[in-house]
């Protein structure tokens, strides 16, 4: 099969007819220099031309192209509802392509709940623009004002029972232009399809097993590949002897480029047993232990680093009545992802056609461009669906290993699908942290002083701006004869944020000072995984706001209502609270144990300090003998500006508190002197579907208002409320996540 037939439906090339709009009579004006300012997406901004964003048919149909791809998250089907009702056509008369560097807008990285908050902006801004654009072309032929005349279905209609289609519109006027920055998107009050829960475009395709993630294709002529893996992450071949691989069943041909080995075979099977076996048959130099022997935490704080005051406030200082300092851990933390990271490769005339599930099409093209030492123009990059991940996980890395192993058998497309153990081990880990706080309080219960340390492994080193450009972020490249070593890996900045995310509080304390202890160098391989350090900076914070209510002697909720002055989230914070039907009671520390104890905790957070309000509250029962802790129930309440699915933003926020759970009680990474060693289910578990909790969540829409990032807004206030719910019920306070057996029974001893 062709490298075009394996494109799926929505890929098909399409032609549009214009004129030159002098030959139509319609001049379009615009101040071109206006375009460049803040008040345009910046999407636009990075790519203006309209029609990288809409093209309209000669027989009307309306294709629109996002630079953002589906990992799970719905953000495709919110980018219809918008096109759809910025051009007055329903969602599914609109064929919407996304995530390919040969069709598409180039967005980035589809991350940091930045798809609607920056993509739909531009799609939607796009879309208006198309649309006064093609009424204006109907109004001059029909000379009219266009506020006379209406558009329903794409049909432009005149007061006179005129029809005009958007093909005939589009025959008489350019769309390939800037777009215009004085295009208005609809006013909320007008809006029909924006706000509503439009039923998810891609889940009926899944429910009934039709082709849509990577893993099911299956083009003519495949063969399959599989990498020869390491037995240590610093290891290099000293020697090998191919002729015995090259020998077995299946095997059409082994790669061997320095240290990056691997085979391609006629089978999935072939290729992994002969991998094995081609891995086992190398002789190996191990290379320097990691953390040179230490303990991770230990290593954290105590080796050389990059230390720099992100945020500081000063003013001159209250009365103490109370004064705290605490510290808290968290473990390395895995994507997990239950189909392992798949990628399909196929070499053409010097040309390389990649499918991935990546989150960033041209990100990944740029950084393939440097380790396969080919231009850019050579390689294209094609989003398909994939397991999802929400953050860094193998989907770059499996795509650049597809194409250095297709490389080698030209003309026919190969496969290479990780398995669950090579995931694991190999894809980028989320960073271990250590967080500091201390805090003084007035005799009023108000903060005064804040101080947050933060030490961390980069959050950030995926192809892309983010992770540096200077080098090659993909794992097998720094594996080859030639290596393109990895760029090194920068800490973002504030508001958005990295290791530092979410550390600047949310609490009005007027004296205030972040500091980041950053290791650029990161022995275990570290990146974005949801929330970046967003999460357990936040957790961390509510944990500590819990433990000053207790010394206050305050009911946590109202502590916290002395403490905020933002009236958003304020809002959310009763709405959570009073649907949870919270008790106010202050915390008794180190209270009386009995064998079961039930406690209410909550957790408030805006993620990255600008995106959605979350409040959760969380009920929980620990087992004092066994150790154990349940969360039967969470309560939610969300703001996350204007909503344009709310049944979608509901699935991401409660998706989110049960991923936090699972953070907060089981998953953690353990690893041994030269790679990591939890890579199944048995050692890494994740939380079961009897295990979670019975979920009530909430939506405070705010239609005039802009819409906020909503994906990762609700993990960092699942995980404080589970936190602060098991110090309600015991009165102990755990410092280190996840909450293990073996944690939970020594903090209820001590």
């Amino acid at each position: 099969m062709s490298a075009s037939r394996l494109l799926s439906p929505g890929r098909r090339q399409f032609g549009l007819a214009v004129a030159a709009s002098a030959a139509a009579g319609l001049t379009i004006r615009f101040d071109w220099a206006q375009a460049q300012s803040a008040d345009l997406p910046i999407m636009i901004r990075s790519n203006p031309n309209l029609e990288a964003w809409i093209k309209v048919a000669p027989g009307g149909a309306v294709t629109v192209f996002t630079g953002r791809v589906e990992i799970g998250q719905g953000c495709l089907t919110a980018m219809r509802q918008i096109a759809a009702e910025e051009l007055d056509m329903a969602p599914d008369r609109i064929e919407l392509i996304s995530g390919d560097t040969a069709l598409t807008p180039n967005e980035g990285v589809t991350s940091g709940s930045f798809a609607i908050k920056q993509g739909g902006a531009a799609l939607g801004h796009a879309c208006a623009d198309a649309r006064h654009t093609l009424v204006a072309a109907a109004a001059q032929a029909w000379q009219l004002p266009p506020d006379q005349l209406k558009v329903e279905q794409g049909l432009i209609i005149g007061p006179s029972g005129q029809r005009m289609s958007y093909g005939d519109a589009a025959s008489r006027v350019p769309l390939t232009r800037p777009v215009d920055p004085a295009a208005r998107r609809k006013p909320a009050r007008l809006q029909k399809i924006v706000g509503t829960s439009y039923p998810r475009v891609d889940i009926p395709a899944k429910v009934f097993g039709q082709q849509v993630f990577i893993h099911d294709m299956r083009p003519e002529g495949m063969l399959f590949g599989a990498v020869a893996r390491p037995p240590a992450y610093n290891a290099r071949v000293l020697s090998v002897d191919l002729a015995p691989i090259k020998a077995m069943p299946g095997v059409v041909e082994v790669v061997r480029d320095g240290s990056f080995m691997g085979v391609v075979a006629r089978r999935e099977e072939q290729a992994r047993a002969a991998a094995r076996r081609l891995a086992a048959a190398a002789r190996w130099d191990m290379g320097a232990p990691l953390f040179g022997g230490r303990q991770v935490f230990d290593y954290l704080v105590n080796t050389p680093k990059e230390v720099k005051v992100i945020h500081e406030t000063k003013a001159e200082p209250a009365a103490a009545a109370i004064t705290h300092r605490a510290g808290y851990r968290r473990a390395f933390q895995g994507h997990v992802s239950i189909g392992a990271s798949c990628a399909l490769a196929h070499w053409v005339d010097g040309k390389v056609t990649v499918w991935s599930h990546t989150q960033g099409p041209f990100p990944l093209r740029s950084h393939m461009a440097k380790g396969l030492k080919v231009p850019a123009a050579a390689i294209r990059v094609i989003h398909a669906q994939g397991a999802g991940c929400y953050g860094h996980n193998g989907a770059d890395d499996v795509a650049f290993d597809a194409a250095l192993l297709a490389r080698a058998v030209p003309g026919r497309p190969v496969r290479v699908h990780w398995a669950h153990d090579e995931e694991m081990a190999w894809e980028p880990w989320g960073s271990a942290m250590v967080t500091g706080l201390e805090a003084s309080v007035t005799a009023e219960g108000r903060i005064d002083r804040w101080h947050h340390d933060v030490w961390s492994f980069p959050h950030s080193s995926r192809p892309g701006p983010s992770g540096g450009m200077d080098g090659c972020n993909l794992r097998s490249a720094w594996y080859l004869a030639e290596p393109v070593a990895p760029s090194k890996a920068v800490d973002g900045a504030l508001p958005n944020g990295a290791a530092g995310r979410n550390a600047v509080p949310i609490y009005a304390a007027p004296i205030q000072r972040i500091t980041t202890h950053y290791h650029p160098e990161m022995p275990i391989r570290t990146s974005a995984l949801r929330t970046l350090g967003g999460f357990f900076n936040a957790v961390s914070a509510e944990m500590f706001v819990d433990e000053l209510a207790a010394m206050a002697r305050i009911d946590p909720v109202s502590f916290r209502l002395r403490n905020v002055k933002d009236e958003r989230l304020v809002a959310v914070l009763r709405r959570a609270v009073a649907d949870s039907g919270w008790a106010p009671a202050v915390v008794q520390v180190q209270r009386p144990l009995s064998r079961e104890m039930r406690g209410f905790g909550v957790g408030l957070s805006r993620y990255k300090n600008q995106d959605s309000y979350v409040a959760v509250v969380a009920e929980v029962v620990v087992d004092t003998v066994n150790g154990t802790i349940k969360v039967p129930r969470m309560w939610s309440a969300t703001d996350a500006g204007r909503a344009i699915n709310p049944d979608g933003i509901m699935n991401q926020i409660e998706g989110g508190m049960i991923q936090a759970t699972s953070w907060m009680l089981i998953e953690e990474g353990r690893h041994d002197d030269h790679i990591m060693k939890a890579v199944d289910y048995a050692e890494y578990p994740i939380l079961g579907y009897v295990d979670a909790p019975r979920m009530r969540s909430a939506l405070i829409d705010r239609p005039e208002l802009p819409s906020l990032g909503a994906g990762e807004g609700s993990q960092a206030p699942a995980g404080a409320a589970i936190a602060n719910a098991v110090f309600a019920a015991t009165g102990r306070r755990l410092a280190e996540v996840p909450y293990r057996r073996e944690r939970v029974l020594a903090a209820l001893k001590a």
